[in-house]
């Protein structure tokens, strides 16, 4: 299964940004999230988690150093659902996030999919790993 993303246009930027549903203890909800391979960890915005049921601070809390310093984050495994292809997802919600897009990194969001990005043609391609768990 093979689902193709263009790059979101924001001012002279264009980002990878793909459409991704979640689910939580009281609501769904579909959101678009910035697939990023420097990003360890998955890092969304704390009025996702509050929309969705989820209590933040109930989570483990986490510590994440980037180039622009640290932020808090309470990491919570949450459903996740990419081109029909449903997991759970690690996401840590943090008040301290600074950008407007909530980020998608490797530790387990890339695990299911082979992830390509066409800059060329600003696009990202988002493919189910059938090699996964071998």
């Amino acid at each position: 299964m093979k689902k193709e993303f263009s790059y979101l246009r924001e001012g002279e930027h264009t980002y990878p940004l793909i459409d991704i549903k979640l689910s939580g203890p009281k609501k769904c909800l579909t959101v678009k999230a910035l697939v990023d391979s420097g990003a360890t960890f998955s890092i969304f915005q704390p009025e996702i988690a509050k929309y969705l049921g989820i209590p933040i601070r109930a989570g483990k809390i986490i510590h994440f150093q980037g180039i622009a310093g640290g932020i808090l984050g309470y990491l919570h495994k949450v459903p996740m659902k990419v081109n029909r292809v449903s997991f759970d997802c690690y996401i840590a919600f943090s008040p301290e996030l600074e950008t407007s897009f909530n980020i998608l990194g490797r530790n387990n969001f890339f695990l299911p999919f082979l992830i390509t990005f066409n800059e060329k043609h600003k696009k990202v391609l988002i493919e189910t790993n059938t090699s996964e768990g071998k």
